[in-house]
């Protein structure tokens, strides 16, 4: 009888979702629950991209765990030149319009290049630090970003783009963070308009969803909301959220989310088994 195939899909949540999904995967591990580098299918969107690329270099949830939550250890973070609270109206005006996505897109380029304010070599630099080697780890994982387009790209290790490259585009918050430029293209980070990408999942028999943040409902397909409904969703807890704050691009914060992430991890570990 042949064995199920199992998908993992970590999403976005800035470095606060970092901190969190990097508890709740240590946990997990911790239990006996899940591996994350025995499982068929890894997918990462933006902060669940970087973790994912972490623990499948090191091969332990655990030892990036550890780093996490003791912050002499913790790799060195930017803190975005713009307030997230002065450009999240302006981000929020173009997701409530009603203009197409490709519009949308456009419209969040425009606006990436004229608040960011961050030198995009000194962002490149800082993902970089998120990982032990710009080299893709074994396995299958997919990284997603969004094109100028507004199409979705996945990049993994066949797609002749370097780790880090794929990383930054994934990341690439709008408004926050430059557009990330690869071969004479921008893109934006994956979490744009899905914070998951669950339908990536769509032909794993089982599928495991670690979801930092909610979706956006306006960008609802019934292809991802397929893959939800069948899938186990861990979230964060009403105690973990309200342990986020106010900011989760704060890097201090991250510290705190493993912790909260780590308590979600191991009541979710019966479920997850």
């Amino acid at each position: 009888m042949p064995q199920e195939s199992t998908a993992v899909v970590l999403g976005g949540g800035g470095l606060a979702g970092i901190g969190w999904t990097i508890g709740a995967l240590a946990a997990l591990e911790e239990s006996g629950a899940l591996q994350l580098d025995r499982v068929d299918h890894v997918i990462g969107t933006s902060a669940g991209a970087a973790v994912a690329a972490a623990v499948l270099q090191a091969a332990s949830a655990g030892a990036e765990y550890d780093k996490m939550v003791r912050k002499a250890l913790r790799n060195d973070e930017l803190t975005p030149a713009v307030p997230l609270a002065d450009v999240l109206p302006d981000v929020m005006a173009v997701h409530s319009s009603e203009d197409p996505v490709a519009a949308k897109t456009e419209r969040l380029v425009r606006l990436s290049r004229e608040r960011s304010g961050t030198d995009p070599s000194l962002r490149r630099a800082a993902i970089s630090r998120r990982v032990n080697k710009d080299a893709w780890p074994d396995g299958r994982f997919d990284v997603t970003a969004v094109r100028a387009d507004g199409t979705r790209a996945v990049f993994t290790a066949a797609s002749g783009v370097g780790l880090v490259d794929a990383l930054t585009a994934s990341c690439a918050v709008p408004g926050l963070w430059p557009v990330a430029r690869i071969a004479g293209e921008d893109y934006l980070d994956g979490g744009t308009f899905s914070l998951t990408n669950a339908e990536l999942a769509r032909d794993a028999d089982r599928v495991i969803v670690l979801q930092p943040m909610p979706e956006l409902p306006a960008y609802a397909t019934p292809e991802r909301q397929e893959v939800l409904d069948r899938a186990v969703v861990i979230e964060p807890s009403e105690r973990a959220r309200a342990g986020f704050g106010t900011d989760p691009f704060d890097p201090d914060v991250r510290g705190v989310a493993a912790v909260l992430g780590y308590e979600d991890g191991l009541a979710a570990a019966p479920n997850v088994k």
